[in-house]
């Protein structure tokens, strides 16, 4: 018999960052060996307020076959007309592959044939409330399972 000591962590884990790669550069058989792409050659990444991160990455079936459905969102905080144009131009898209950073790992999340969508969205209230912000939506399922790198 194997026994698992269930025990909580010791430490907090919180979303860093969020790196952005083109998809037809990230092959298939890659992520399946859990070979990580360099950072130097990500298009774009993200700083990340931990406590506006939005994550949603479970485990689905379909047909008897499991899958990863992936759902995360943090918001755009730089609404600068330059910085929403250029995201507006770059994304709105499914040809990515990303790279979620923690403070203890990082996670591989899609390929090239199974690419990510990255939106952005308008949130903006226009209510004087100070909640005004663009959403960057991240969203995508794939059969490889999170590859994951301990730092």
């Amino acid at each position: 018999m194997e026994y698992f000591k269930n025990e909580s962590e010791s430490f907090f884990r919180e979303i860093r960052s969020i790196e952005i790669y083109a998809a037809s550069v990230i092959k298939y058989i890659n992520v399946f060996n859990g070979i990580f792409p360099d950072p130097k050659t990500a298009l774009y990444k993200y700083d990340i307020v931990p406590e506006s991160y939005s994550r949603g990455i479970s485990t689905k079936t379909q047909n008897g076959n499991y899958f990863t459905d992936i759902d995360v969102s943090f918001p755009l905080l730089d609404m600068s007309k330059a910085t929403v144009d250029k995201c507006y131009k770059n994304f709105n898209k499914k040809k990515f592959v990303i790279v979620l950073n923690s403070n203890t790992e990082k996670m591989l999340l899609g390929n090239e044939r199974e690419k990510i969508k990255i939106e952005i969205i308008d949130n903006k209230k226009d209510d004087n409330s100070g909640n005004d912000e663009y959403t960057i939506a991240i969203s995508g399922d794939t059969i490889i399972k999170p590859q994951i790198h301990s730092l």
